[in-house]
């Protein structure tokens, strides 16, 4: 097996449990564990003998979301050559939609924080089992960008246009309650239940007929409206977003704050 050092890899019977691991940093994801992460699932999805994945994060925290400090030194060394934007875009979109079309039942068992592209990857799991002191924003804006990557399209698939566009547009930190109120979350639990929360849900799974399971997943996925069309333009707008100067300024503003 791969070793991976953003990553922590570790399969149990029929089921494979993926950690974020970069704790210092919040387990913000930076270009190394993109990567990893697209490698990992480019190999389970031809894996019959794994049929569960669950994604949780080291420490006390889900996922910063993209490292940001990481994007800012990106913006200034190719000032030259912004194409490096559209293709982390076009990266993005498709690895989550590599994740999606997984025949493997995912489950995000947030643990903690889960901001940005971290919640974007619960958000194309198909449970999002949440600790009750755990939190979630969406902080793209604040930072000079727009929430990318194929997640609006998704948060609206999820809990409607009105209520995307407030969480997107405000970047407010909201409660597991208010996550689970809205339907972005699926359950939510104590934090010292998350885990045996997450195994009963397996157990549950584990018991039943897997193409069932398989085939209702690939069927729901069908029956929700599809955005293929407007992410041929997300990796543009987000490369003027970068190019405009405020980003940068945004994103040095930031680092600054959590130095």
């Amino acid at each position: 097996m791969k070793k991976y050092e953003t990553l922590i890899v570790e399969y149990r019977g029929p089921t494979l449990y993926i950690t974020f691991n970069r704790p210092s940093k919040a387990n913000a994801m930076n270009k190394q564990m993109d990567q990893e992460l697209n490698d990992l699932i480019s190999e389970v999805s031809s894996d019959k003998k794994h049929k569960f994945i669950i994604f949780t994060g080291a420490g006390k925290v889900f996922s910063a979301g993209a490292d940001i400090k990481e994007v800012g030194k990106s913006i200034v060394e190719n000032e030259e050559d912004s194409s490096w934007i559209r293709k982390d875009q076009i990266n993005r979109q498709e690895f989550l939609r590599k994740l999606d079309a997984l025949d493997q039942i995912t489950i995000a068992a947030i643990n903690g924080p889960a901001f940005g592209a971290g919640l974007a990857l619960a958000m194309s799991c198909d449970f999002r089992i949440i600790a009750d002191d755990a939190s979630l924003s969406l902080p793209e804006i604040d930072r000079g960008m727009f929430f990318s990557g194929g997640g609006t399209p998704r948060l609206v698939n999820l809990i409607g246009a009105s209520k995307a566009k407030e969480l997107i547009m405000l970047g407010d930190i909201i409660t597991a309650k208010e996550a689970k109120d809205i339907g972005l979350v699926t359950k939510t639990v104590a934090r010292e239940e998350l885990s045996s929360t997450v195994d009963e849900l397996l157990k549950k799974l584990i018991q039943k007929p897997f193409d069932p399971l398989r085939i209702t997943k690939k069927i729901v996925h069908a029956s929700v409206p599809r955005f293929e069309n407007l992410l041929y333009y997300e990796a543009e707008l987000q490369e003027q977003m970068l190019l405009n100067g405020e980003a940068l300024e945004k994103i040095k503003e930031f680092v600054g704050q959590t130095k």
